[in-house]
């Protein structure tokens, strides 16, 4: 399962949907999350340990040889002398059949799906969500005073910088700060804080589409389409 409609894309839509109940006047579709359990309060890995599996869509037969203790599925050996043809046709008869004996009646869940036709770049989506982040971080320090393009640019900027050079001599690979954001810079480790020596025009209209798209994805979450179709358009 590829990144980009797997788990971290499922932790991605996790973490915006988190955002979007923070958010005083946006109304999350509790309906539609009905089935993610206590979100809110737990942390993405433990939350995908208990409900993770239940979201991607399991409508398709398969062969479950690993998941022989597992509940709501049924266990069938099919003889590869079967074509699909035959082999669907006795599945179908076979699951009629056993249903029926059982007093079984099919309740579909809901499939938690992530957009369909929606592109989807994990880098790029965890880089929108760090800009919200660092947003809401630098109003809770202001009373009346709006947060500038610059403020903002400046925080994002440290935010990578100086996790790159936490890790700069271990293994551990962490992701650079994003190219549109980059410049004649500098990170000062001592301060804590990134010098800019040139015009960062570029860099500050690109940091405003960031939040504009972060703030896109949280209503999106909210909704119960993540990440929707037009996400990216301001």
């Amino acid at each position: 399962m590829s990144r980009a409609n797997g788990k971290e894309a499922i932790r991605l839509w996790f973490e915006y949907l988190k955002r979007a109940e923070s958010v005083s006047n946006l109304k999350v579709n509790d309906k539609f999350y009905d089935g993610w359990g206590d979100y809110t309060n737990t942390k993405f890995d433990k939350w995908w340990k208990e409900n993770g599996e239940n979201l991607l869509p399991k409508h398709k037969v398969a062969i479950t040889k690993n998941e022989i203790h597992k509940n709501e599925l049924i266990h069938l050996s099919v003889p590869t002398t079967l074509t699909p043809t035959d082999a669907a046709n006795q599945v179908r008869d076979l699951l009629i059949s056993h249903y029926k004996e059982i007093g079984h009646i099919p309740k579909p869940k809901r499939n938690y799906t992530l957009t369909e036709g929606a592109e989807i770049k994990v880098s790029a989506l965890r880089a929108y969500l760090h800009t919200y982040d660092a947003h809401q971080q630098l109003i809770s320090t202001k009373v009346k005073e709006k947060v500038t393009a610059k403020e903002l640019l400046a925080e994002v900027r440290r935010f990578y910088m100086a996790r790159s050079e936490k890790w700069k001599n271990t293994k551990r690979k962490v992701e650079g700060l994003p190219p549109a954001l980059a410049g004649d810079i500098f990170y000062d480790k001592a301060t804590n804080s990134v010098k800019s020596k040139g015009s960062d025009i570029g860099a500050e209209r690109a940091i405003r589409r960031y939040l504009a798209i972060a703030n896109n994805l949280v209503h999106a979450a909210a909704k119960g389409d993540f990440p929707s179709k037009n996400y990216y358009v301001n």
